[in-house]
């Protein structure tokens, strides 16, 4: 009986609310967005993201596409502190792979696309790295938050033009460990797939090291 006193008390300092509207969701800790915002999310109908002629990957997956709504929970994700948002974002991506029966349980390790050290500093967190370790947790796949360093504090992609977002990633990433990565099948993963600049570096940065093929799975990719 104290437990549930205390538990209910907590409750009423502390209520669930979204994350975006900050409607009362009284849902025990189990929801993190209003049934209104979590309808604003696009699914991506088939989950494919087909890579430019001679990409480095081989494929690309998204779950999502980039609407108002992603934009709005991507933005809390990465600059708002929002982490817990990767108790709704992880098991979207989950659905999304198991729905399109994609193949990401046959790949050998996962990686996130890294955050330059001063960035990292500064934000506290990768974001890409907690989706993807909660990914390589439910799909037991080997995980490496720290295979590829980025060596340049490139400027945010999202200010950018098409053109500029290319030029800015070249000679962005190293290998730490590159005989870790010899012949093996590596998915990439990041929160956002735009023009495929930043997941292109990644993947050379790979192929070059010796990985044998490199997927792509993103949270979210942009209309077109």
């Amino acid at each position: 009986m104290l437990q549930a006193f205390f538990q209910g008390a907590f409750e009423l300092v502390f209520p669930d609310n979204c994350l975006l509207c900050r409607q009362y969701l009284n849902s025990r800790h189990q929801r993190q967005l209003c049934s209104g915002c979590l309808q604003t999310l696009s699914l991506n109908p088939s989950a494919l993201s087909r890579p430019s002629d001679g990409a480095s990957y081989a494929q690309a997956w998204s779950a999502c596409l980039y609407n108002e709504g992603a934009q709005k929970l991507l933005h809390a994700f990465k600059y708002g502190g929002k982490t817990s948002l990767r108790k709704t974002f992880v098991p979207i991506l989950i659905d999304c792979i198991d729905r399109h029966h994609l193949p990401v349980a046959q790949f050998d390790l996962m990686t996130p696309i890294p955050l330059h050290p001063a960035r990292l500093r500064e934000r506290g967190y990768n974001q890409s790295a907690l989706l993807s370790a909660g990914l390589a947790l439910h799909y037991r796949i080997a995980h490496n938050e720290h295979l590829l360093v980025r060596t340049k504090n490139t400027l945010t992609q999202t200010e950018l033009g098409a053109k500029q977002r290319w030029t800015n990633l070249e000679g962005a990433f190293r290998i730490k460990n590159p005989t870790g990565i010899k012949d093996k099948t590596i998915i990439l993963v990041d929160d956002l797939l735009t023009t495929g600049a930043t997941v292109e570096s990644a993947a050379a940065t790979l192929k070059m090291a010796g990985a044998a093929r490199v997927a792509v799975l993103t949270f979210s990719v942009t209309l077109k």
